[in-house]
């Protein structure tokens, strides 16, 4: 970090002696504020068959400029996706990457899952929420991103797959006649380091290339004590344009070997002033009041070295290493072709290729409320009694259960082990690992004609996807402290005098080394054909859209998920271990790794969706748009392999609903531009279907486990049947999205940008479900000894995690006197609900931030940038736990996790171009 320092007071320094450059050079930055004015007379390629001004379009859409990208210098993709109205991104709080970006009230867990994100017009892999590979593990903007374009509704859901929310296209540069190319570096003060570059140009009269991409580290703006992201990509691509225009052929191969922390959760406490939130009267977590147990909100993480190794196991036993420095590690090839040729008679014809193969690490600490550490440590001795028996009555002389940092215990003598503090983290470190391979082919035959005074172009496309998602993950349980540099801890049952009684409970921290797994091996095939038709009339001031589409898809696939009902759990103690002794561990006795029965199944489904929609064009400035859509999304694996069929706690029937998701969309707005005022304001109306969805599986608790003992009880018996309950969501909402950008000649030199969202999503249910298990304390002992359903629905309520409002202002000033320009960015988001339940009901509160920068000239070619993230600090929480009476400690207050907003942040740059 000092050396970042010292880079950025050098670079200032050197600013501030710069001398003031040529009047050309001034003109330069006020020219970039003037290319901002005519943003609606931008060239548009994604949604449509043809290249397409953005003000004829006859669907919503928004674009990202280069220019744009810079003055926003996002972490990532997710908090680029941000500034695009009706996108509702959870700031980037994940890190880098896998972050959740939601879009126009619809209801998700997280993830990508309505909005694919393409290159070039192609998904990099057909999945856009594939577990443990979100989408944007793909996309990774650098120097070779050119342009960011995002469409909603309309013909977006006709042409490409999973487009029910919207469809994001990142455009890539390539070569041209001129030579060209740039290098940046990049530092920031949590250790960041990047550089990027391009290069582009001709090789001769008809081939271009255009090579580039990035490389950076850094310790992570929530330091674990290592370097938490490395790595980065390269891609490049040739262009063949022949003499007459005629015949274009574009390769591409594209790198990813990358690496990056994925924050989770962190524990926090809340004074009990007042009961858990109901529907009338929510229960608000202002941040203000929340008190950290040890972990700073805007910077801090429970991940240490420490806390980043775990010995867990594989389905058959052996031993599996999870390494969370390893973070979120894709490593893919991909490749692409493009070929396009126009013909005689108006016809053209197009073919996009993409392979993709290789794999995603997804290694990660979630975690769940802490606990008291006498609550924990009078739990297990409560278990080791009820298991005393079955051990041949090793814990005859214990008299309780002791917790002690791993790193000081040195044999059975506990005296001298030092104990944990009061409250422990309970962390879910969670192994991941994806293999992915994705062939995909979209192919477009065009024909121009006139037909009386109307001139069409109507496109017939066929689209197919050959992709396989090969998995096996495993969760588990571990004990920690909550503090900057985390330690682990270690549970063991000791006599009066602290020595080690019998088998430890814990084992480097791990009291579970697989909560529940997952593995399946599965292929899917998805086709679809799709017809667009383009209408120009009245002189072309009326443009009409008809869009159709059907699509296909087939699964196969084995899967072998150890929540299955029917799976047991697994006793995976060494040979040479003698059971009982204080050589042996529980934490190996009940292992549930995925190694039930090997489910097969194939599976098909298919729909059809259409889109109409119309652009009139008043004048030169101004027009009018109206569409209206019927669109669809196939299901994913979280529908067909994570989430498994349920089961009808009665009758052990297996029930599976409707997987396939719809959605009916009616949006119109208008979208002026002239030399001072670029304006566009739409207004939408979405009736949403779900899936069926999937509560949590649960133990039955009217049934017993092992022992006969009733698994209502607490702490619960091994092997209780399981039970799951399914059910279906509806939404409808009603928004308005308005974007503008305003240059007045008046104040030459100052652009203000930004966009003002209003929405109101409201979700039914079709019936309440069983989501959760609650632990009370029955007699007032502090020792909970009883187990309840939360039952609970979401009728009627705002999707959680969905803001109302979003505001985000941008102005922007270049300076005429020097080659300067200033900016800033004001974000505002409304409250959130923690979850959608009845139950429980908790807001996280409404916040700002501000983000400002400065981007300085030295020369024609060499451009100096300074960028403060949340320059504020604001806080808030983006998810996380409700306040339930549940979650509590012995003085009453409230314990639960949350994943914060990132604290304030710098980063400075060079930029050299030529």
């Amino acid at each position: 970090m000092n050396k970042t320092l010292h880079y950025l007071a050098a670079v200032s320094l050197l600013a501030g002696s710069s001398a003031v450059y040529a009047q050309d050079q001034v003109n330069k930055n006020i020219d970039k504020a003037a290319e901002e004015r005519s943003e609606t007379e931008v060239i548009i390629v994604t949604g449509v068959a043809k290249d397409t001004r953005k003000i004829d379009a006859t669907f919503s859409i928004n674009t990202i400029t280069p220019a744009d990208i810079q003055k926003l210098a996002p972490h990532g993709a997710a908090e680029l996706l941000g500034n695009i109205p009706g996108f509702f991104p959870e700031g980037g709080t994940a890190g880098e990457s896998h972050n959740n970006v939601l879009v126009r009230g619809l209801p998700q867990a997280g993830g990508y899952r309505y909005v694919p994100n393409l290159i070039d017009g192609l998904p990099v892999y057909e999945e856009p929420e594939a577990p443990f590979m979100n989408n944007d593990v793909f996309i990774k903007p650098d120097l070779m991103t050119v342009a960011v374009e995002a469409v909603k509704g309309g013909p977006g859901a006709i042409i490409y797959s999973n487009a029910l929310g919207a469809a994001v296209n990142y455009i890539t540069r390539t070569g041209t006649q001129d030579f060209e190319g740039a290098y940046k570096f990049e530092v920031g003060d949590w250790g960041h380091v990047r550089n990027d570059f391009y290069v582009a140009g001709p090789i001769n009269k008809n081939l271009t290339f255009a090579l580039g991409g990035f490389y950076r580290v850094a310790d992570g703006i929530r330091d674990p004590g290592y370097t938490g992201n490395s790595g980065g990509q390269i891609r490049g691509n040739l262009m063949y344009i022949s003499d007459d225009g005629t015949t274009q052929l574009k390769v591409q191969a594209h790198s990813i070997n990358d690496k990056t922390n994925f924050y989770q959760n962190i524990p926090y406490s809340i004074d009990n002033t007042r009961a858990p939130g109901t529907e009338d009267n929510p229960f608000t977590v202002s941040p203000g009041e929340v008190n950290s147990l040890g972990v700073d909100f805007g910077d801090g993480t429970v991940m240490s070295y420490q806390t980043s190794n775990y010995n867990l196991f594989n389905k058959d036993g052996t031993a599996l290493n999870l390494d969370i420095t390893d973070g979120i590690a894709p490593k893919f090839n991909i490749y692409t072709a493009e070929f396009i040729k126009d013909f005689a008679n108006e016809w053209s014809f197009k073919a996009s290729l993409r392979s993709t193969s290789g794999t995603n690490g997804f290694n990660a600490l979630f975690n769940d409320p802490a606990r008291e550490t006498s609550a924990l440590t009078a739990e297990q001795f409560a278990r080791i009694q009820g298991l005393n028996d079955s051990l041949d009555g090793a814990y005859d002389n214990a008299t309780g259960v002791k917790a002690y940092f791993t790193d000081t215990v040195t044999g059975t003598d506990l005296s001298t082990a030092v104990e944990a503090p009061s409250i422990l983290a309970h962390n879910i470190p969670v192994y991941g690992k994806v293999d992915a391979t994705s062939s995909t082919g979209d192919f477009q035959l065009s024909k121009e004609f006139e037909l009386a005074d109307t001139f069409h172009q109507v496109t017939f496309g066929l689209y197919t996807s050959h992709y396989t998602y090969d998995v096996s993950s495993v969760f588990a349980s571990a004990w920690s402290d909550i503090s900057e540099s985390s330690r682990l801890v270690d549970l063991y049952a000791v006599d009066a005098n602290e020595q080690q009684v019998g088998p430890s409970i814990t084992l480097g921290g791990v009291d579970q080394p697989a909560l529940f797994g997952l593995g399946a091996d599965s292929t899917m095939r998805t086709n679809a054909i799709y017809v667009l038709d383009h209408v120009s009339l009245l002189d072309d001031t009326l443009q009409l859209d008809f869009g159709f589409r059907w699509q296909e898809l087939s699964v196969d696939r084995v899967t072998t998920n150890s929540f299955d009902p029917g799976n047991t759990s697994n006793d995976f103690t060494p040979s040479d271990v003698v059971v009982g002794s204080t050589s042996d561990t529980l934490s190996d006795n009940f292992v549930n790794v995925p190694d039930g029965t090997p489910q097969f199944a194939s599976e098909e489904y298919d729909d059809i969706g259409w889109s109409i929609g119309a652009n009139y064009k008043v004048n030169d400035n101004y027009s009018v748009y109206l569409t209206v859509s019927d669109s669809f999304r196939l299901p994913g694996f979280e529908d067909y392999i994570f989430g498994g069929p349920a089961t009808n706690p009665s009758t052990g029937e297996i029930a599976r609903g409707d997987l396939v998701e719809s959605i009916s969309q009616i949006e119109g707005g208008f979208r002026f531009s002239d030399k001072e005022l670029t304006l566009g304001l739409s207004a939408f109306f979405i009736d949403f279907a779900a899936k069926e969805n999937l509560s949590p599986v649960l133990d039955d608790l009217s049934a017993t486990g092992t022992g006969g003992i009733s698994c209502s009880t607490f702490p619960e018996p091994a092997n209780c049947p399981k039970i799951r309950d399914n059910f279906r969501t509806t939404l409808e909402t009603v928004g308005i999205e308005l974007e503008a950008s305003y240059s007045p000649d008046a104040i030459e030199g100052l652009t203000i940008q930004g966009s003002v969202v209003w929405q109101d999503p409201e979700q039914s249910q079709s019936n309440e479900i069983r989501g959760g298990i609650s632990e009370i304390d029955t007699n007032n002992d502090n020792i909970n000894d009883t187990r309840v359903y939360d039952v609970s629905t979401g009728d009627k309520r705002r999707p959680r995690r969905q803001s109302q409002w979003l505001v985000n202002i941008r102005p922007s000033y270049s300076f005429g006197e020097v080659p300067l320009t200033l900016y800033g960015q004001v974000m505002y988001y409304s409250d959130r609900f923690a979850s959608d339940a009845n139950t429980n009901v908790t807001i996280y509160p409404a916040y700002t931030q501000i983000n400002a920068g400065a981007l300085y000239s030295f020369t024609d070619d060499l451009e100096f940038q300074f960028h403060v993230s949340n320059l504020n600090d604001a806080d808030s929480f983006t998810e996380g736990s409700s306040v339930e009476s549940g979650l509590s400690f012995s003085d009453g207050s409230y314990s639960g996790v949350a994943r914060p907003l990132l604290g304030r942040t710098m980063k400075a740059s060079l930029t050299y171009s030529f």
